[in-house]
């Protein structure tokens, strides 16, 4: 069996679960991954050989134990080698969502340790999901958009923050705090974002404000 197939397998097996909450169909699978649906059929029914995977006809594809971890672990070196091309080397989230496809395949569980440490160990990846995942608490993550792409007058609730320690803490002294309700008052061409957070208003330069998540309120969004 292809390894590099495997893993894309079951990384999208174990998004579509987390994010679905249900067993993921072979359906949503092959939309995913852009292969005809008797292509996934036949794939998924390797990986329930292999003991990966649990699949019933009509109900879909549920990960065993050891899918699960081995999702994880494909899942992380994913957000690290993400967060690395994000962070050091510059490239827009689309670019390294693109890029970190291709190298979590050919990247070893040493090197990739060495690239976090490197990273200093951050806890959430440029999309503001958690890096490090708790097998045995895995939870749909909030519905939430970074701070930069939300439309001026649209309002929201702060729902991570992932900046250095440092910068974290400057912000939640200035009112920026996890839980806490956001208003945008205004975006300048530049890119500053203008918001009121707790009563007082902040000027945030873009850099800051992408990796400032929010989950979005029912309005302008």
């Amino acid at each position: 069996m292809n390894t590099d197939r495997l893993e894309e397998y079951l990384e999208t097996i174990f998004y579509l679960i987390t994010k679905n909450r249900s067993p993921a169909k072979t359906k949503q699978i092959s939309e995913e991954l852009n292969v005809s649906p008797p292509s996934v059929t036949e794939m998924v029914k390797k990986l329930n050989s292999s003991g990966l995977v649990e699949y019933t006809p009509y109900q879909g594809v549920e990960l065993t134990e050891k899918g699960t971890d081995e999702a994880i672990r494909i899942k992380r070196k994913h957000q690290v080698l993400e967060t690395f091309l994000v962070d050091v080397l510059g490239f827009d989230r689309k670019e390294a969502h693109k890029e970190a496809c291709e190298l979590e395949h050919a990247v070893s569980d040493s090197v990739l340790e060495k690239i976090y440490e490197f990273l200093g160990s951050p806890e959430y990846c440029p999309d503001g999901h958690s890096i490090n995942i708790d097998k045995n608490n895995i939870k749909r993550e909030n519905e939430f958009i970074p701070l930069d792409e939300m439309e001026e007058g649209s309002t929201g609730k702060i729902a991570r923050v992932a900046l250095p320690r440092e910068t974290k803490e400057r912000l939640n002294s200035l009112g920026i705090l996890t839980g806490e309700d956001l208003e945008v008052r205004r975006k300048q061409k530049q890119g500053c974002i203008s918001v009121i957070a707790m009563g007082s208003e902040i000027a945030l330069g873009k850099d800051i404000a992408k990796k400032i998540f929010i989950t979005p309120s029912n309005n302008r969004m």
